[in-house]
Formats: C-alpha cells, structure tokens, sequence
C-alpha cells in the first residue's frame, strides 16, 4: 500500500478535481451510486468505496480494477442527490493512470483469434477508454 503524505493525498485529489471538473468532497456516501451500478458485481470496490478513496487521497483508487470495470453508463451521475459526475470523476482516474504509461489493454497481448470475433467498434471503444 502507498503511504501518502498529507501534502501528496491533497494533490492526488486536485489532480482528481481538475481533470473531471467535479468537487468529489460533495458526496455524503448515501450509496445511491453503487446501489444503481451496472458493474457493481464485477468491482473489488463500489463506486461509493471509491469515491471515499479521492475525498480521503487515498492512492489505492488510483490502483483498483472497479475504475476499469466502470462502463461509464452515467446511472450513478443521473441518481445522485448531490450533482455529481461520478462517471466523470471514474474517468479522471483512468486519465491519470494512462497518462503514467499504465495501459490496460495492449494491442500486442491480444489473441489473433479474438480480434476476428470481436467487433471492430468494440475494440475501438476498448482502446479509446484503456490505452494511452
């Protein structure tokens, strides 16, 4: 795990806040989000987990499979009682990972097999929200 310093955790979180244009220190952990989660089986963390993950600067939301999972199918941003983008906020932290040269998906580790069977818009969209 990484230990942040106060100083480090509070430029993790306006790092988070100037990309998604979001204030993440809004959201009161009602769970609404994570209730309405289209991927929410498929997390190691729940979109409301992850949101107090940025309000506390915490490194570990920057690391977690939840932000990959996440379709970006705006529920959680439509039912949330304060406004916020959490699709958005999501994004902001794959931004940050790809910017680091933390790719997802690697156009060279996929198996030819797959590429014939898969659509080719879905491999564009794969490498639009996973690759650098």
């Amino acid at each position: 795990m990484v230990d942040l310093s106060g100083k480090t955790r509070r430029e993790l979180v306006e790092r988070i806040k100037e990309i998604s244009g979001q204030n993440p220190n809004l959201c009161m952990q009602c769970g609404t989000c994570s209730a309405g989660c289209t991927g929410r089986e498929f997390m190691e963390f729940l979109p409301r987990q992850v949101m107090r993950m940025i309000q506390l600067g915490n490194a570990k939301a920057l690391n977690c499979k939840s932000i990959w999972v996440c379709s970006t199918c705006l529920i959680c941003t439509a039912r949330c009682p304060r406004g916020i983008d959490i699709a958005r906020l999501m994004e902001a932290l794959r931004v940050i990972n790809l910017r680091q040269g933390r790719e997802v998906l690697i156009a060279e580790k996929i198996p030819v097999e797959l590429l014939t069977q898969v659509p080719q818009m879905a491999l564009t969209s794969g490498f639009r929200k996973l690759s650098a």
